[in-house]
């Protein structure tokens, strides 16, 4: 485990080589801290990696060609080491391989890098998975960053999240066992804007699986706020221990089963494909606006 520093004059973000996870997001010359710092009382979390499954699985098990593995919720990235493939003032990539412990749980050749990269007040924070083998490759991928709440200079103010489109878009929640619940719940969304309560994560995550958007801003209207997209991933899932002083903002390709559904790796919701040789990348870019 090493923490890595990049950034200019505007932006100090800090990131972990354990998991690849995104430690720090600082506004410069303030120091203000839009990343969640963790707390053991709520979530030692900050921004972990999800792959090669996003979500749940059934009974810790998943399945491809009819052979069984072992994998637990969000896979095995999160407490994997990565390799620094590339270091600058101004970013870092960072490179997972698979090993005899992965092909354990899951059985394909894989490269994953994990790259963070400052351009002027925005972190460009990108997930590039190649597949080294030589069969087709089913994975799903997802962000999991977690904001401060309130975020710098909004304490005491009422905070949103707000949609880039003015929509509405359905939600599903988690329901027997964790696995997802069939069928749609009404938005949390009015005209593209909710203002998140604790009550509201009762239920775990907030999952929406169809959705224009590709942009979330997360903070006070008019204020203080931080800016996330995710233009390549389609589904998006909110969290929060409820009460705790964050909120996760998740941008997703793949999510948890349905209910009675398959345990297979290309039959959950989201997974694609990589033909060997390929590479598919997943993007995300996070930007604090503060006061003023």
């Amino acid at each position: 485990m090493t923490i890595l520093t990049i950034g200019n004059d505007r932006l100090g973000v800090s990131v972990n080589t354990r998991g690849a996870e995104l430690w720090s997001v600082r506004t410069l010359p303030d120091g203000g801290e839009w990343l969640w710092q963790g707390d053991p009382q709520w979530w030692n979390g900050r921004a972990p990696i999800l792959f090669p499954i996003v979500g749940r699985t059934f009974g810790g098990k998943v399945s491809f060609a009819g052979k069984q593995y072992e994998m637990g919720i969000h896979g095995f990235a999160r407490p994997a080491e990565f390799a620094v493939a590339e270091e600058a003032a101004d970013h870092v990539r960072l490179r997972l391989t698979d090993s005899a412990d992965t092909r354990k749980q899951f059985p394909f050749a894989f490269a994953l890098d994990i790259v963070f990269a400052v351009e002027g007040g925005t972190l460009v924070n990108r997930g590039e998975i190649r597949n080294t083998g030589g069969e087709r490759m089913p994975v799903s991928f997802g962000f999991h960053p977690a904001f401060n709440w309130p975020v710098p200079g909004g304490a005491g103010k009422q905070h949103w999240l707000t949609l880039s489109e003015k929509e509405e878009p359905p939600t599903s929640r988690l329901g027997k066992d964790l696995m997802t619940a069939p069928g749609h719940a009404p938005s949390v969304f009015h005209g593209g804007r909710f203002a998140p309560a604790p009550k509201d994560f009762e239920s775990d995550a907030i999952i929406i699986d169809t959705l224009a958007s590709r942009a979330i801003t997360w903070g006070v209207v008019g204020g203080p706020s931080v800016a996330v997209t995710f233009a390549d991933l389609e589904s998006l899932g909110l969290w929060q221990k409820p009460g705790a002083p964050y909120i996760c903002i998740e941008p997703w390709q793949g999510r948890t089963p349905v209910e009675g559904g398959s345990d297979a790796l290309d039959q959950r919701p989201g997974a694609v494909w990589i033909a060997p040789g390929s590479t598919r990348s997943f993007t995300i870019t996070v930007t604090p606006q503060k006061a003023g």
